[in-house]
């Protein structure tokens, strides 16, 4: 590669919490470093990935030294002392940053192998640094094959189907047992991160009926904003009979309801079956609730046996999803290589020198008299002219100093001439 794609971060593995919370880029944020980095030339384009886990600037480096001027950006950009960050700073290069983007949109570098939210992230990634005018023909293409590769190992292993968080779990097996959740009734008991995740995931599967009960119900009201019912706590034992799956999540030190009062919402239910799913510690739902009939419950531990074990089932999914990750780099490179200016040029004069021969051969044949020794000297006139017409081309090319620039040239002349398959 010609030009230095590069990539610096600080992220879960290598930087502690407290220097992660001080490199985090506000959308703002984003918006701003973007434009001053590649406004003081030192990148020619730009696209940062920002989240709790990481901060990583991807960009096409215009000088021999870009890791440690990127460096230097982010130090003064969040006004940290430059060696409080180089520490656990990691820079790559070339094909090496290449993959570890790849790896990234697939989950593969994830806390939790899989993870849904990263390929959203690196797309709205993009999506900023697009509208921010940082992104030109190479890391638009780089992330934008990067968002195939991870939306591939998520359709085509099971690295990121099988959940592996508690609420995720919680939901999994909710599905198992109602396969028409939209249609189902829930009651949600709780306000807090684990009961919001587990509402979260609710309304993105499109269920529409939830109640959710809360001591605070101003913090039932605020979680209800995008569909369902807040509950005054009062109400918990008379909601209880219209749920098809109660989910308990609260710090409450002691079960709420036991078998009494599953059994008596269980009776005017006419023997529905409930699904209690309790995620609370310590437990939320007496355990003789299990007792009664047609009431299944499942608690913390059930839950998290479940979670090992989907884990379990993604990790072997591990070398299917390299597998993707290695061939869609494979074709970004092939495409970024052959935008390098030798092979370019080199296609250029094969194709010209193609044509020359085809128009010298069948030009010539019309003229039998002409002498063989005058033929040769159109043959070297023909070849002449042919470098002439690419001696331009080919100067613009090599002395172009800006690297993306000198991409998109030779992009543009791949194009124009048809050279897009005329690998090296």
């Amino acid at each position: 590669m010609e030009s230095a794609l590069v990539l610096v971060g600080w992220d879960f593995r290598r930087t502690p919490l407290s220097v992660r919370e001080r490199l985090a880029f506000t959308p703002d944020g984003i918006r701003d470093a973007l434009g001053d980095i590649t406004r003081r030339g030192v990148l020619s384009e730009g696209v940062i990935v920002s989240t709790c886990n990481r901060s990583e600037i991807y960009g096409v480096g215009t000088s021999a030294d870009v890791e440690e001027a990127v460096t230097e950006f982010v130090a003064g950009f969040h006004r940290l002392p430059k060696p409080d960050i180089l520490g656990s700073r990691y820079g790559l290069s070339g094909p090496d940053a290449v993959r570890h983007l790849f790896r990234v949109a697939a989950g593969l570098e994830s806390l939790v192998l899989g993870e849904d939210q990263i390929l959203a992230q690196v797309r709205e990634a993009l999506r900023v640094a697009s509208a921010a005018g940082a992104t030109r023909s190479v890391l638009h293409r780089l992330f934008q094959q990067a968002c195939a590769a991870g939306k591939r190992v998520r359709s085509e292993t099971g690295v990121g189907t099988r959940a592996t968080s508690i609420p995720g779990v919680a939901l999994e097996l909710a599905r198992k047992v109602y396969e028409d959740i939209d249609k189902r009734s829930f009651l949600i008991v709780g306000a807090g991160d684990i009961a919001a995740i587990f509402y979260d995931l609710l309304i993105s599967r499109g269920a529409r009926s939830i109640d959710v009960v809360n001591r605070t119900f101003d913090r039932a009201q605020a979680l209800t904003a995008r569909g369902g019912t807040p509950r005054r706590w009062e109400e918990l034992g008379a909601r209880l009979p219209h749920a098809d799956v109660v989910v308990c999540a609260t710090a409450s030190p002691r079960p709420l309801f036991g078998a009494a009062e599953a059994s008596a919402a269980l009776s005017a239910r006419r023997g529905r079956p409930v699904l209690f799913l309790d995620l609370g510690v310590p437990r939320n739902i007496g355990e003789d609730v299990a007792s009664v009939e047609n009431a299944f419950l499942y608690a913390v531990d059930d839950l998290k046996e479940m979670a090992a074990r989907n884990l379990a089932g993604r990790e072997k999914d591990i070398p299917r999803a390299e597998g993707i990750v290695e061939e869609e780099m494979s074709d970004f490179l092939s495409w970024y290589g052959s935008l390098a200016v030798v092979p370019t040029v080199t296609s250029l004069r094969r194709r010209f020198e193609h044509v020359r021969e085809e128009e010298f051969d069948r030009q010539l044949s019309r003229f039998d008299r002409v002498p063989a020794e005058d033929r040769e000297k159109i043959r070297l006139l023909a070849q002449s002219m042919v470098r002439s017409l690419l001696r331009h081309p080919t100067t613009a090319l090599k002395e172009e100093s800006d690297p993306v620039r000198r991409v998109e040239r030779a992009e543009a002349i791949r194009h124009v001439f048809g050279l897009e398959d005329d690998a090296e």
